[in-house]
């Protein structure tokens, strides 16, 4: 009976050590999953952007010696976006295209060139010496990358038979995180669009001479701040162009707010200014 006693006794001692060396194993496999690291999704890549051209020419209107000059050139440059957080890039690119003037995409470039070339053929037909040339310029670049604003200046200059060549410059403001148009406003600091409108007017004032209560260029003759603006290294860029001014047909009015004047009145976080002892560090 004793020997029995101590089969069992012994018995349930190997099956308690088993059960709780079962369990130590599986409190050590799980300690050991929770220390593993969890898998971490790639970082989003960053936005970036590649130059793009396109050019279409038309040789002949050269003399004998330089034959091969253009009879009509155009020309168009500029950013395509890449990369970044959802649908920001493809809606920039499709921003700045309709800026060019191709909202159906860079394949229209080749027709308009077709097309611009068409109208000079049909203006110099039967002219012996059709020595009058075309070109057009069309251009984007990149002016700033700030946190919640890029800023994009798009050129467009030629001489196309009108009577006086174009030049035409336009400002474009997005989001680089949807994608979307940024107006001025939302970049300030909160109760700075006035006292920036203060300093504006006083500047846009002090070029041409104007005294405080001189009626102003711009629509109505008074000032308001514009929707053309642009970041740039040297300060925040004002524009007023067509409807805004007094005179739609007048040429541009453009003015530099420098940094030191406008460091204190735009978002920090947003706009990111330069330092006072970094002016060039844009």
């Amino acid at each position: 009976m004793v020997v029995r006693r101590r089969e069992r006794y012994h018995a349930f001692t190997a099956m308690r050590k088993l059960e709780i060396t079962l369990s130590a194993a599986v409190i050590l496999l799980t300690a050991c999953r929770e220390a593993k690291p969890h898998a971490q999704t790639p970082d989003q890549s960053p936005l970036v952007f590649e130059m793009r051209t396109f050019e279409k020419t038309r040789p002949g209107c050269g003399d004998h010696g330089n034959h091969a000059q253009a009879c009509v050139s155009f020309q168009a440059t500029w950013p395509e976006m890449k990369g970044g957080a959802g649908e920001a890039a493809p809606k920039m690119n499709a921003a700045l295209l309709a800026a060019l003037g191709f909202p159906e995409g860079a394949g229209r470039m080749e027709s308009f060139g077709e097309e611009m070339i068409e109208r000079w053929r049909v203006e110099h037909k039967g002219v012996v010496y059709a020595d009058s040339t075309w070109f057009e310029r069309r251009t984007i670049q990149v002016l700033a990358r700030r946190p919640e604003v890029w800023t994009f200046q798009l050129d467009r200059i030629g001489q196309t038979g009108q009577p006086l060549p174009f030049n035409e410059r336009t400002y474009l403001n997005l989001s680089p995180r949807s994608g979307a148009p940024v107006s001025l406003r939302t970049l300030l600091e909160t109760g700075a669009e006035a006292r920036l409108a203060a300093v504006a007017e006083k500047q846009l004032r002090a070029a041409p001479g104007l005294a405080s209560e001189a009626s102003l260029p711009l629509k109505d003759g008074v000032f308001a701040l514009p929707e053309q603006f642009a970041l740039t290294s040297a300060g925040v860029v004002l524009a007023w162009s067509g409807d805004a001014l007094r005179t739609p047909d007048a040429a541009r009015i453009e003015i530099t707010i420098p940094w030191r004047d406008a460091r204190d009145l735009v978002s920090a976080s947003a706009v990111k200014p330069p330092s006072p002892d970094a002016e060039q560090g844009f």
